[in-house]
Protein backbone atom coordinates (compact mmCIF):
# COMPACT_ATOMS: atom_id res chain seq x y z
CA UNK A 1 0.00 0.00 0.00
CA UNK A 2 1.67 3.20 -1.21
CA UNK A 3 1.78 6.47 1.23
CA UNK A 4 0.27 9.29 -0.34
CA UNK A 5 0.59 12.50 0.66
CA UNK A 6 -2.86 14.78 0.20
CA UNK A 7 -4.74 11.57 -0.41
CA UNK A 8 -6.94 11.96 3.33
CA UNK A 9 -8.06 16.03 2.66
CA UNK A 10 -8.83 14.40 -1.07
CA UNK A 11 -10.98 12.00 -0.44
CA UNK A 12 -12.56 13.12 2.96
CA UNK A 13 -15.99 14.27 1.03
CA UNK A 14 -17.19 10.92 0.12
CA UNK A 15 -17.56 9.79 4.09
CA UNK A 16 -19.65 12.75 5.02
CA UNK A 17 -22.75 11.95 7.02
CA UNK A 18 -21.24 7.69 7.03
CA UNK A 19 -22.23 5.38 9.77
CA UNK A 20 -19.79 4.09 11.45
CA UNK A 21 -18.92 1.05 13.86
CA UNK A 22 -16.07 1.85 16.87
CA UNK A 23 -13.53 0.00 18.55
CA UNK A 24 -11.30 1.63 21.23
CA UNK A 25 -8.56 0.16 22.13
CA UNK A 26 -4.07 0.66 23.59
CA UNK A 27 -2.42 1.28 19.85
CA UNK A 28 -0.08 2.57 17.80
CA UNK A 29 0.24 2.37 14.03
CA UNK A 30 3.17 0.49 13.43
CA UNK A 31 1.25 -2.48 14.81
CA UNK A 32 -1.92 -1.59 13.86
CA UNK A 33 -0.81 -0.60 10.03
CA UNK A 34 -1.21 -4.31 8.87
CA UNK A 35 -5.00 -4.37 9.79
CA UNK A 36 -6.15 -1.76 7.69
CA UNK A 37 -4.15 -3.16 4.76
CA UNK A 38 -5.20 -6.45 5.16
CA UNK A 39 -8.65 -6.12 5.54
CA UNK A 40 -8.72 -3.44 2.71
CA UNK A 41 -6.46 -4.93 0.18
CA UNK A 42 -4.96 -7.96 0.16
CA UNK A 43 -6.66 -11.20 -1.26
CA UNK A 44 -9.48 -9.56 -2.78
CA UNK A 45 -9.92 -12.06 -5.19
CA UNK A 46 -9.58 -15.16 -2.28
CA UNK A 47 -12.38 -12.90 -0.99
CA UNK A 48 -15.14 -11.76 -3.01
CA UNK A 49 -17.00 -9.30 -1.83
CA UNK A 50 -15.74 -9.81 2.05
CA UNK A 51 -13.12 -6.88 2.06
CA UNK A 52 -13.04 -3.37 3.59
CA UNK A 53 -13.04 -0.11 1.74
CA UNK A 54 -11.73 2.20 4.33
CA UNK A 55 -10.42 2.78 7.68
CA UNK A 56 -9.97 5.56 10.04
CA UNK A 57 -8.02 5.48 13.19
CA UNK A 58 -7.41 8.70 15.54
CA UNK A 59 -4.38 8.42 18.01
CA UNK A 60 -4.36 10.08 20.81
CA UNK A 61 -1.05 9.52 23.34
CA UNK A 62 -1.14 5.82 23.10
CA UNK A 63 -5.26 5.43 23.13
CA UNK A 64 -6.52 4.37 19.34
CA UNK A 65 -10.19 5.25 18.33
CA UNK A 66 -10.61 2.51 15.14
CA UNK A 67 -13.35 3.34 12.57
CA UNK A 68 -15.21 0.60 10.16
CA UNK A 69 -17.74 1.76 7.72
CA UNK A 70 -21.31 0.07 8.81
CA UNK A 71 -21.75 -0.50 4.79
CA UNK A 72 -18.95 -2.33 4.36
CA UNK A 73 -19.68 -4.47 7.27
CA UNK A 74 -23.42 -5.08 6.15
CA UNK A 75 -21.91 -6.01 2.86
CA UNK A 76 -19.81 -8.96 4.25
CA UNK A 77 -22.69 -9.71 6.48
CA UNK A 78 -24.98 -10.36 3.14
CA UNK A 79 -22.01 -11.79 1.35
CA UNK A 80 -21.79 -14.43 3.92
CA UNK A 81 -25.40 -14.82 4.45
CA UNK A 82 -25.82 -15.80 0.88
CA UNK A 83 -23.10 -18.35 0.24
CA UNK A 84 -24.16 -19.79 3.57
CA UNK A 85 -28.12 -20.27 2.13
CA UNK A 86 -25.77 -21.82 -0.63
CA UNK A 87 -23.81 -24.15 1.33
CA UNK A 88 -24.02 -24.74 5.03
CA UNK A 89 -20.48 -25.76 5.70
CA UNK A 90 -19.66 -22.37 4.22
CA UNK A 91 -17.67 -20.97 6.97
CA UNK A 92 -16.04 -24.12 7.17
CA UNK A 93 -14.33 -23.77 4.15
CA UNK A 94 -13.81 -20.43 3.83
CA UNK A 95 -11.28 -21.00 7.42
CA UNK A 96 -9.48 -23.50 5.15
CA UNK A 97 -8.46 -21.30 2.96
CA UNK A 98 -6.15 -19.27 4.97
CA UNK A 99 -4.22 -22.84 6.56
CA UNK A 100 -1.17 -22.12 4.19
CA UNK A 101 -1.16 -18.47 5.34
CA UNK A 102 -1.10 -19.42 8.67
CA UNK A 103 1.60 -22.20 8.24
CA UNK A 104 3.97 -19.42 6.37
CA UNK A 105 3.56 -17.48 9.62
CA UNK A 106 4.28 -19.48 11.85
CA UNK A 107 7.47 -20.87 9.92
CA UNK A 108 8.44 -16.87 9.90
CA UNK A 109 8.40 -16.98 13.83
CA UNK A 110 10.57 -19.97 14.12
CA UNK A 111 13.06 -18.28 11.45
CA UNK A 112 12.58 -15.18 13.25
CA UNK A 113 13.45 -16.72 16.18
CA UNK A 114 17.35 -17.45 15.02
CA UNK A 115 17.88 -14.96 13.20
CA UNK A 116 20.26 -12.03 13.75
CA UNK A 117 18.96 -8.98 12.34
CA UNK A 118 22.31 -7.21 12.78
CA UNK A 119 23.70 -8.77 10.88
CA UNK A 120 21.83 -7.68 7.49
CA UNK A 121 22.90 -4.58 5.58
CA UNK A 122 20.38 -2.27 5.55
CA UNK A 123 19.06 -3.10 2.07
CA UNK A 124 19.05 -6.80 3.06
CA UNK A 125 17.32 -5.49 6.39
CA UNK A 126 14.53 -3.85 4.37
CA UNK A 127 13.95 -6.73 1.90
CA UNK A 128 13.68 -9.18 5.00
CA UNK A 129 11.48 -6.90 6.64
CA UNK A 130 9.17 -6.41 3.59
CA UNK A 131 9.34 -10.43 3.10
CA UNK A 132 7.75 -10.83 6.30
CA UNK A 133 5.50 -8.21 6.42
CA UNK A 134 3.67 -9.57 3.25
CA UNK A 135 3.42 -12.70 5.09
CA UNK A 136 1.99 -10.82 8.19
CA UNK A 137 -0.55 -9.18 5.84
CA UNK A 138 -1.56 -12.64 4.05
CA UNK A 139 -2.26 -14.24 7.39
CA UNK A 140 -4.09 -11.10 9.07
CA UNK A 141 -6.26 -10.64 5.21
CA UNK A 142 -9.31 -12.87 6.90
CA UNK A 143 -9.86 -9.92 9.40
CA UNK A 144 -11.81 -8.22 7.25
CA UNK A 145 -14.42 -11.56 6.86
CA UNK A 146 -14.41 -11.87 11.09
CA UNK A 147 -14.92 -8.43 11.77
CA UNK A 148 -17.40 -7.44 9.27
CA UNK A 149 -19.94 -10.53 9.87
CA UNK A 150 -19.65 -11.28 13.41
CA UNK A 151 -20.18 -7.59 13.99
CA UNK A 152 -22.64 -6.56 11.56
CA UNK A 153 -24.49 -9.95 11.97
CA UNK A 154 -25.78 -9.56 15.55
CA UNK A 155 -28.88 -7.89 15.06
CA UNK A 156 -29.88 -10.52 12.65
CA UNK A 157 -29.32 -13.37 14.34
CA UNK A 158 -30.88 -12.21 17.36
CA UNK A 159 -34.10 -11.27 15.40
CA UNK A 160 -34.13 -14.43 14.11
CA UNK A 161 -33.67 -16.19 17.38
CA UNK A 162 -36.29 -14.17 18.72
CA UNK A 163 -38.61 -14.78 16.67
CA UNK A 164 -38.04 -18.76 16.93
CA UNK A 165 -38.30 -17.90 20.80
CA UNK A 166 -41.64 -16.40 20.40
CA UNK A 167 -43.49 -19.61 18.34
CA UNK A 168 -42.05 -22.28 21.29
CA UNK A 169 -43.27 -23.58 24.21
CA UNK A 170 -39.27 -22.74 25.58
CA UNK A 171 -40.89 -18.80 26.23
CA UNK A 172 -42.92 -20.24 29.19
CA UNK A 173 -39.98 -21.24 30.38
CA UNK A 174 -37.11 -19.31 30.35
CA UNK A 175 -36.52 -15.43 29.37
CA UNK A 176 -35.33 -15.06 25.66
CA UNK A 177 -31.70 -13.39 26.99
CA UNK A 178 -31.54 -16.63 28.59
CA UNK A 179 -31.71 -18.94 25.56
CA UNK A 180 -30.01 -16.09 23.04
CA UNK A 181 -26.98 -16.62 25.40
CA UNK A 182 -27.65 -20.26 25.77
CA UNK A 183 -27.52 -20.51 21.69
CA UNK A 184 -24.83 -17.51 21.00
CA UNK A 185 -22.22 -19.28 23.83
CA UNK A 186 -18.91 -20.53 22.54
CA UNK A 187 -17.84 -24.27 21.82
CA UNK A 188 -14.27 -24.03 21.99
CA UNK A 189 -11.87 -22.72 25.03
CA UNK A 190 -10.28 -19.51 24.26
CA UNK A 191 -6.17 -19.39 24.18
CA UNK A 192 -6.91 -17.37 26.88
CA UNK A 193 -8.54 -19.87 29.12
CA UNK A 194 -6.05 -22.55 27.59
CA UNK A 195 -3.10 -20.52 29.05
CA UNK A 196 -5.36 -20.70 32.16
CA UNK A 197 -5.87 -24.13 32.27
CA UNK A 198 -2.03 -25.03 31.95
CA UNK A 199 -1.33 -22.49 34.48
CA UNK A 200 -3.52 -24.30 36.94
CA UNK A 201 -2.25 -27.60 35.87
CA UNK A 202 1.74 -26.78 36.53
CA UNK A 203 0.34 -25.33 39.78
CA UNK A 204 -0.87 -28.70 40.70
CA UNK A 205 2.44 -30.46 39.74
CA UNK A 206 4.51 -27.91 41.88
CA UNK A 207 2.03 -28.39 44.62
CA UNK A 208 2.80 -31.89 45.02
CA UNK A 209 6.87 -31.48 44.72
CA UNK A 210 9.02 -30.31 47.57
CA UNK A 211 9.39 -26.64 46.54
CA UNK A 212 5.50 -25.98 47.26
CA UNK A 213 6.33 -23.63 50.61
CA UNK A 214 8.55 -21.78 48.50
CA UNK A 215 5.84 -20.27 47.01
CA UNK A 216 4.37 -19.69 50.82
CA UNK A 217 7.28 -18.10 51.93
CA UNK A 218 9.17 -16.30 49.25
CA UNK A 219 8.91 -13.66 46.66
CA UNK A 220 8.73 -14.64 42.68
CA UNK A 221 12.38 -13.33 42.69
CA UNK A 222 13.73 -15.37 45.31
CA UNK A 223 11.91 -18.51 44.28
CA UNK A 224 13.07 -18.04 40.41
CA UNK A 225 16.64 -18.05 42.32
CA UNK A 226 16.06 -21.14 44.16
CA UNK A 227 14.38 -22.76 41.51
CA UNK A 228 17.26 -22.39 39.31
CA UNK A 229 18.80 -25.90 37.56
CA UNK A 230 15.49 -27.96 38.63
CA UNK A 231 13.04 -29.53 37.16
CA UNK A 232 10.19 -27.37 38.77
CA UNK A 233 12.18 -24.44 36.88
CA UNK A 234 12.38 -26.74 33.64
CA UNK A 235 8.47 -26.95 33.65
CA UNK A 236 8.27 -22.80 34.63
CA UNK A 237 10.25 -22.56 31.76
CA UNK A 238 8.54 -24.58 29.26
CA UNK A 239 5.13 -22.86 30.59
CA UNK A 240 6.81 -19.23 30.12
CA UNK A 241 8.02 -20.11 26.36
CA UNK A 242 4.48 -20.98 25.58
CA UNK A 243 2.80 -18.22 27.10
CA UNK A 244 5.26 -15.28 26.85
CA UNK A 245 3.05 -13.31 24.52
CA UNK A 246 -0.31 -12.87 26.39
CA UNK A 247 -0.12 -10.01 27.38
CA UNK A 248 0.58 -7.70 24.19
CA UNK A 249 -1.85 -5.25 22.82
CA UNK A 250 -1.32 -3.25 19.95
CA UNK A 251 1.15 -0.62 21.78
CA UNK A 252 3.38 -2.73 23.77
CA UNK A 253 5.17 -6.06 23.82
CA UNK A 254 5.06 -7.24 27.04
CA UNK A 255 7.44 -10.48 27.34
CA UNK A 256 6.67 -12.39 30.47
CA UNK A 257 9.34 -14.37 32.24
CA UNK A 258 9.32 -16.86 35.03
CA UNK A 259 8.75 -14.63 37.45
CA UNK A 260 5.41 -13.39 36.26
CA UNK A 261 4.32 -16.76 36.38
CA UNK A 262 5.89 -17.70 39.90
CA UNK A 263 4.30 -14.84 40.46
CA UNK A 264 0.68 -16.35 39.48
CA UNK A 265 1.01 -19.41 40.95
CA UNK A 266 1.78 -17.48 44.53
CA UNK A 267 -1.76 -16.33 43.82
CA UNK A 268 -3.38 -19.35 43.01
CA UNK A 269 -1.94 -20.91 46.59
CA UNK A 270 -2.85 -18.08 48.34
CA UNK A 271 -6.57 -17.82 47.13
CA UNK A 272 -7.22 -21.23 48.87
CA UNK A 273 -9.10 -22.57 45.47
CA UNK A 274 -9.85 -26.00 44.88
CA UNK A 275 -7.60 -25.84 41.68
CA UNK A 276 -8.74 -29.35 40.54
CA UNK A 277 -12.50 -28.39 40.49
CA UNK A 278 -11.06 -25.03 38.69
CA UNK A 279 -9.15 -27.18 36.32
CA UNK A 280 -12.51 -29.41 35.36
CA UNK A 281 -14.52 -26.18 35.60
CA UNK A 282 -13.04 -24.22 32.70
CA UNK A 283 -12.38 -27.59 30.36
CA UNK A 284 -15.73 -28.28 30.90
CA UNK A 285 -17.63 -25.52 29.51
CA UNK A 286 -17.07 -25.56 26.36
CA UNK A 287 -18.45 -29.20 26.42
CA UNK A 288 -21.55 -27.89 28.73
CA UNK A 289 -22.22 -25.12 26.26
CA UNK A 290 -22.65 -27.43 23.54
CA UNK A 291 -24.63 -29.94 25.71
CA UNK A 292 -27.43 -26.74 26.94
CA UNK A 293 -27.30 -25.74 23.26
CA UNK A 294 -28.01 -28.79 21.31
CA UNK A 295 -31.26 -29.12 23.86
CA UNK A 296 -32.25 -25.72 23.64
CA UNK A 297 -32.43 -26.03 19.30
CA UNK A 298 -34.18 -29.39 19.90
CA UNK A 299 -36.66 -28.17 22.29
CA UNK A 300 -37.33 -24.89 20.13
CA UNK A 301 -37.49 -26.94 17.05
CA UNK A 302 -35.41 -24.35 15.26
CA UNK A 303 -35.11 -24.47 11.65
CA UNK A 304 -32.19 -25.20 9.05
CA UNK A 305 -31.85 -21.62 8.89
CA UNK A 306 -31.20 -20.40 12.54
CA UNK A 307 -28.81 -23.56 13.07
CA UNK A 308 -26.39 -22.62 10.37
CA UNK A 309 -25.77 -19.53 11.57
CA UNK A 310 -25.16 -20.42 14.98
CA UNK A 311 -22.92 -23.12 13.88
CA UNK A 312 -21.14 -20.07 11.61
CA UNK A 313 -20.88 -17.88 14.63
CA UNK A 314 -19.18 -21.12 16.88
CA UNK A 315 -16.53 -21.52 13.49
CA UNK A 316 -16.01 -17.72 13.90
CA UNK A 317 -15.66 -17.13 17.31
CA UNK A 318 -12.60 -20.09 16.90
CA UNK A 319 -11.19 -18.29 14.13
CA UNK A 320 -11.19 -14.96 15.68
CA UNK A 321 -9.77 -15.96 18.95
CA UNK A 322 -7.06 -17.34 16.64
CA UNK A 323 -7.13 -14.19 14.98
CA UNK A 324 -6.20 -12.65 18.42
CA UNK A 325 -3.62 -14.64 19.14
CA UNK A 326 -1.58 -14.14 15.91
CA UNK A 327 -2.32 -10.39 16.61
CA UNK A 328 -0.37 -10.85 20.06
CA UNK A 329 2.11 -12.39 18.17
CA UNK A 330 2.69 -10.21 15.41
CA UNK A 331 3.22 -7.51 17.79
CA UNK A 332 5.91 -9.78 19.17
CA UNK A 333 7.90 -10.26 16.07
CA UNK A 334 6.96 -6.82 14.70
CA UNK A 335 9.16 -5.47 17.70
CA UNK A 336 12.20 -7.48 16.41
CA UNK A 337 12.12 -5.10 13.83
CA UNK A 338 11.43 -2.28 15.61
CA UNK A 339 14.36 -2.90 17.63
CA UNK A 340 16.87 -3.36 14.87
CA UNK A 341 15.32 0.18 12.95
CA UNK A 342 15.80 2.01 16.83
CA UNK A 343 19.71 0.99 16.48
CA UNK A 344 19.96 1.79 12.74
CA UNK A 345 18.47 5.68 13.14
CA UNK A 346 19.52 6.16 16.76
CA UNK A 347 15.41 7.09 17.06
CA UNK A 348 13.83 6.09 20.23
CA UNK A 349 11.33 3.18 19.84
CA UNK A 350 8.20 4.99 21.59
CA UNK A 351 8.85 7.67 18.65
CA UNK A 352 8.56 4.74 15.91
CA UNK A 353 5.65 3.44 17.16
CA UNK A 354 4.05 6.04 15.35
CA UNK A 355 5.24 5.34 11.56
CA UNK A 356 3.66 2.47 9.66
CA UNK A 357 5.44 -0.20 7.27
CA UNK A 358 4.98 1.52 4.09
CA UNK A 359 7.28 4.16 5.85
CA UNK A 360 10.47 2.42 7.21
CA UNK A 361 12.29 3.42 3.93
CA UNK A 362 11.35 7.27 4.88
CA UNK A 363 12.55 7.00 8.19
CA UNK A 364 15.91 5.60 6.65
CA UNK A 365 16.20 8.34 4.10
CA UNK A 366 15.42 10.77 6.73
CA UNK A 367 12.48 11.89 5.11
CA UNK A 368 10.23 11.41 8.12
CA UNK A 369 11.44 12.92 11.18
CA UNK A 370 10.92 12.09 14.85
CA UNK A 371 9.42 15.62 15.31
CA UNK A 372 6.34 13.85 13.25
CA UNK A 373 6.15 10.67 14.83
CA UNK A 374 5.94 12.61 18.38
CA UNK A 375 3.34 15.16 16.93
CA UNK A 376 1.57 12.25 15.39
CA UNK A 377 1.84 10.22 19.20
CA UNK A 378 0.23 13.67 20.79
CA UNK A 379 -3.24 13.67 18.32
CA UNK A 380 -3.13 11.96 14.56
CA UNK A 381 -5.50 10.72 12.34
CA UNK A 382 -4.49 7.38 10.01
CA UNK A 383 -6.77 6.47 6.73
CA UNK A 384 -6.35 3.63 4.73
CA UNK A 385 -8.66 3.04 1.13
CA UNK A 386 -7.78 0.82 -1.87
CA UNK A 387 -5.85 3.61 -3.51
CA UNK A 388 -3.48 4.44 0.00
CA UNK A 389 -2.60 5.51 3.21
CA UNK A 390 -1.52 8.75 5.15
CA UNK A 391 -1.74 10.38 8.59
CA UNK A 392 -1.70 13.68 9.51
CA UNK A 393 -1.44 15.36 12.50
CA UNK A 394 -2.61 18.64 14.63
CA UNK A 395 -5.16 21.41 13.54
CA UNK A 396 -5.80 18.99 9.97
CA UNK A 397 -6.50 15.78 12.59
CA UNK A 398 -9.06 17.94 14.22
CA UNK A 399 -10.79 19.01 10.96
CA UNK A 400 -10.84 15.78 9.86
CA UNK A 401 -12.88 13.72 12.99
CA UNK A 402 -15.41 16.69 12.86
CA UNK A 403 -16.25 16.20 9.75
CA UNK A 404 -16.43 12.49 9.78
CA UNK A 405 -17.82 12.02 13.53
CA UNK A 406 -19.72 15.49 14.09
CA UNK A 407 -20.82 16.21 17.47
CA UNK A 408 -23.78 13.50 18.89
CA UNK A 409 -25.70 15.65 22.37
CA UNK A 410 -27.07 12.88 24.26
CA UNK A 411 -28.78 14.95 26.61
CA UNK A 412 -30.17 13.08 30.23
CA UNK A 413 -30.33 9.46 30.23
CA UNK A 414 -30.95 7.55 32.84
CA UNK A 415 -30.97 4.06 31.48
CA UNK A 416 -30.32 2.41 28.47
CA UNK A 417 -30.12 -1.16 26.53
CA UNK A 418 -28.01 -3.27 24.30
CA UNK A 419 -27.52 -6.67 23.75
CA UNK A 420 -27.36 -9.89 26.56
CA UNK A 421 -24.38 -11.51 26.02
CA UNK A 422 -24.59 -13.17 29.78
CA UNK A 423 -27.31 -13.32 31.84
CA UNK A 424 -27.74 -12.12 35.52
CA UNK A 425 -27.92 -9.21 37.87
CA UNK A 426 -25.94 -6.87 39.79
CA UNK A 427 -25.51 -3.55 41.45
CA UNK A 428 -22.07 -1.78 41.59
CA UNK A 429 -20.09 1.44 41.28
CA UNK A 430 -19.13 2.86 37.23
CA UNK A 431 -15.33 2.02 36.50
CA UNK A 432 -14.71 3.02 32.94
CA UNK A 433 -12.16 1.53 31.16
CA UNK A 434 -10.34 3.83 28.47
CA UNK A 435 -7.18 2.23 28.27
CA UNK A 436 -5.26 -0.87 29.53
CA UNK A 437 -3.02 1.70 31.92
CA UNK A 438 -5.94 1.98 33.72
CA UNK A 439 -7.29 -1.59 35.05
CA UNK A 440 -5.91 -1.36 38.55
CA UNK A 441 -8.61 1.42 38.90
CA UNK A 442 -11.26 -1.36 38.90
CA UNK A 443 -11.78 -2.94 42.26
CA UNK A 444 -13.95 -6.01 43.75
CA UNK A 445 -17.66 -5.43 42.78
CA UNK A 446 -17.68 -2.66 40.14
CA UNK A 447 -19.11 -2.41 36.64
CA UNK A 448 -16.71 -2.28 34.23
CA UNK A 449 -17.41 -0.04 31.36
CA UNK A 450 -15.69 0.23 28.07
CA UNK A 451 -15.85 0.77 24.28
CA UNK A 452 -14.87 -2.27 23.80
CA UNK A 453 -12.70 -5.06 26.05
CA UNK A 454 -9.64 -7.24 24.68
CA UNK A 455 -7.76 -9.90 26.90
CA UNK A 456 -5.15 -7.36 28.21
CA UNK A 457 -8.03 -6.10 30.53
CA UNK A 458 -9.11 -9.25 31.70
CA UNK A 459 -7.17 -9.13 35.26
CA UNK A 460 -10.10 -6.16 35.46
CA UNK A 461 -13.15 -8.20 33.91
CA UNK A 462 -12.32 -11.22 36.45
CA UNK A 463 -12.78 -8.24 39.28
CA UNK A 464 -16.25 -6.49 37.71
CA UNK A 465 -19.74 -7.65 39.11
CA UNK A 466 -20.84 -6.76 35.52
CA UNK A 467 -19.45 -5.45 32.05
CA UNK A 468 -20.78 -3.30 29.85
CA UNK A 469 -19.80 -1.83 26.58
CA UNK A 470 -20.28 0.57 23.61
CA UNK A 471 -19.78 -1.92 20.58
CA UNK A 472 -19.48 -5.74 20.26
CA UNK A 473 -20.67 -8.70 18.74
CA UNK A 474 -21.71 -11.77 20.02
CA UNK A 475 -18.66 -13.45 19.28
CA UNK A 476 -16.35 -10.37 20.95
CA UNK A 477 -14.49 -10.53 23.74
CA UNK A 478 -16.68 -9.26 26.41
CA UNK A 479 -19.15 -11.64 25.16
CA UNK A 480 -16.65 -15.11 25.63
CA UNK A 481 -15.22 -13.68 28.92
CA UNK A 482 -18.07 -12.88 30.60
CA UNK A 483 -19.59 -16.30 30.04
CA UNK A 484 -16.22 -18.24 31.36
CA UNK A 485 -16.50 -16.12 34.50
CA UNK A 486 -20.50 -16.39 33.87
CA UNK A 487 -20.77 -12.58 35.14
CA UNK A 488 -23.54 -10.48 33.72
CA UNK A 489 -22.69 -8.71 30.32
CA UNK A 490 -24.30 -6.13 27.68
CA UNK A 491 -22.99 -5.10 25.05
CA UNK A 492 -23.78 -3.14 21.70
CA UNK A 493 -25.51 0.00 23.93
CA UNK A 494 -23.18 2.72 21.43
CA UNK A 495 -23.60 4.83 24.21
CA UNK A 496 -22.40 3.41 27.74
CA UNK A 497 -18.93 5.20 27.80
CA UNK A 498 -20.68 8.72 26.69
CA UNK A 499 -23.86 8.60 29.63
CA UNK A 500 -22.15 7.00 32.19
CA UNK A 501 -19.38 9.25 34.63
CA UNK A 502 -17.00 7.09 37.56
CA UNK A 503 -18.30 6.24 40.71
CA UNK A 504 -22.02 6.36 39.64
CA UNK A 505 -24.24 3.63 41.23
CA UNK A 506 -26.18 1.95 38.26
CA UNK A 507 -28.00 -1.57 38.23
CA UNK A 508 -27.40 -3.92 35.32
CA UNK A 509 -29.84 -6.29 34.57
CA UNK A 510 -28.91 -8.66 32.07
CA UNK A 511 -31.85 -10.59 31.73
CA UNK A 512 -33.65 -8.06 30.54
CA UNK A 513 -30.96 -6.17 28.36
CA UNK A 514 -31.29 -3.29 30.81
CA UNK A 515 -28.43 -0.10 32.25
CA UNK A 516 -29.91 2.03 34.96
CA UNK A 517 -28.22 4.77 36.76
CA UNK A 518 -29.39 4.67 40.53
CA UNK A 519 -30.11 8.31 41.68
CA UNK A 520 -28.41 8.73 45.11
CA UNK A 521 -29.09 12.11 47.15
Amino acid sequence: MQYIEGHLMKNLSKWVSKEWYHQRFDGAPYFMHWIGEAEILVHEERKKGLDFSVHYCFLDSGKADWYILQDDMKRVTETVLANLKKDTNYGKKLMKLWKKDEKAFEKMCKELDKKDLSKLNNKEFLEYYDNCFRIILNRGSLSSIIDGFALGSDEIIAGKIKNAFEESSVRNKMRFTEAFSTLTAPIHLSFINDAEVDLLKLALKIKKTKYANLFKKLNAQEINEKLKGTNVDKLISSHQKKYYWTRNNYVDNTILENEYFIEEIKKIFNSKLNINSEIKRLSNTPKENKIKKKKLIKAMKLNKEIISLITISEDFTLWQDERKKFAFLTTHYLSKFIEEISKRTKIPIDSLKYITQREVQMVFDGKLKEKEMLARKQNSVYYWDKKGMEAVVGKEADKVKETILGSKELGQIDDFRGLTASVGKAIGRVKILKSVTEISKVEQGDILVAVMTRPDSIPAMKKASAIVTDEGGITCHAAIVSRELKIPCIIGTKIATKVLKDGQLVEVNANHGWVKIIKTK
